[in-house]
């Protein structure tokens, strides 16, 4: 699943490497792109379990997430 996590905080303080980092040590999880000037983070993950260890990592870091908006799957 391809998604895009809209995080809440105007002020991040973290930078993105710091999230990417935070995000790879869950092996479901791959980081597509971060944007903190927009606060999205786009990511793969296969399972649907895999989204509350996302929000929890992220919540470690400070951050919360808002809205999170499932990308179509495109099979060729």
């Amino acid at each position: 699943m391809k998604a895009t996590f809209k995080i809440i905080e105007n002020n991040i303080e973290c930078t993105q490497d710091v999230i990417k980092q935070c995000l790879n040590r869950i092996m479901e999880v791959r980081v597509l792109e971060i944007n903190l000037n927009k606060n999205t983070i786009s990511v793969d993950y296969y399972k649907p379990s895999v989204y509350e260890r996302i929000k929890k990592e992220l919540y470690c870091l400070g951050l919360s997430v808002g809205e999170l908006v499932i990308l179509p799957e495109f099979n060729k």
